[in-house]
């Protein structure tokens, strides 16, 4: 008797790119604010860089937030049809 074939494996899932760009944005938020907590702690005056970077990172973290709800507001609609 013959034997059956191995059923095929299945495709590898496609990773999903703003899963991507999300983790690395976290990654360099997470530096940002490390360096802002530094910048804050051991220097004897506020120095001019600190603003502009915590401004640059909550821009960063807003971006990333927006981009997430109109991902999950277009999924849902999609799964609505």
């Amino acid at each position: 008797m013959l034997r059956p074939r191995d059923p095929e494996p299945a495709p590898a899932p496609r990773p999903d790119p703003l899963a991507s760009i999300t983790v690395g944005l976290l990654g360099l938020i997470a530096l940002a604010l490390l360096a802002a907590a530094i910048l804050a702690v051991y220097t004897y005056s506020t120095p001019a860089v600190e603003l502009p970077l915590v401004i640059a990172t909550t821009a960063a973290f807003v971006a990333m937030l927006l981009l997430n709800l109109i991902r999950l507001a277009l999924s849902h609609a999609r799964a609505g049809r």
